[in-house]
């Protein structure tokens, strides 16, 4: 009698080990097809480039000096700055700016593969 449960243990450790190395096998080939890899769609993004383009052009027209001159300066290192990043990257960076009196209009068209985006905005200068 011994040796008959001796024999039903070995068999339910054995199976045990057996099915347990089926799984993980099985786990290393359906892992990496189950997961969808969105980050290349964030790191490739052309929205969200050109949003960033457009928060800080503001920004950069907001710590900019009051002179003109200054101002033109910055918007001008900042546009081929930005043209050479949309550039690097694969896209076509349109950037327009006017230096009015009391505000800079900005214009902005980003062309890529997949899309085309467009903005036309104004921000104060500072006071």
């Amino acid at each position: 009698m011994l040796n008959l449960s001796s024999k039903k243990a070995q068999f339910f450790i054995l199976t045990t080990v057996v099915i347990v190395g089926v799984f993980y096998t099985l786990s290393k080939y359906i892992n990496p097809y189950a997961f969808v890899d969105t980050s290349q769609a964030v790191i490739e993004g052309e929205e969200p480039f050109f949003d960033n383009v457009k928060e800080k052009a503001i920004k950069t027209v907001n710590i900019s000096a009051r002179d003109t001159t200054t101002l033109k300066n910055n918007l001008g290192a900042y546009r081929n700055f930005v043209k050479q990043m949309a550039s690097d990257k694969g896209y076509y960076l349109s950037f327009n700016y006017t230096v009015e009196a009391t505000n800079v209009n900005i214009r902005m068209v980003l062309v890529s593969q997949k899309v085309t985006l467009k903005a036309n905005f104004t921000t104060s200068r500072p006071t």
